[in-house]
């Protein structure tokens, strides 16, 4: 039982390291506490400005979280 609480808990750590190592969380990134990003906060990440246009799904020059969380 010991061996499978340990085990639990590494997959549980490596998990949320690989998804932690997409992008930079939403609330780092908006600078300016919006509750959105503009183009020039998104250009801190460079995978997240990368896709930036395709995120934008409503194309008003913003990612809303909702946005950023689904790409």
């Amino acid at each position: 039982m010991k061996n499978f609480k340990m085990l639990t808990l590494m997959t549980l750590m490596t998990s949320a390291s690989v998804f932690a190592a997409g992008y930079t969380a939403f609330a780092e990134l908006d600078v300016d506490k919006s509750g959105s990003l503009s183009v020039q906060e998104a250009a801190a990440d460079s995978s997240l400005a990368q896709k930036f246009e395709q995120l934008d799904t409503n194309k008003d020059g913003q990612l809303s979280e909702a946005e950023y969380n689904a790409g």
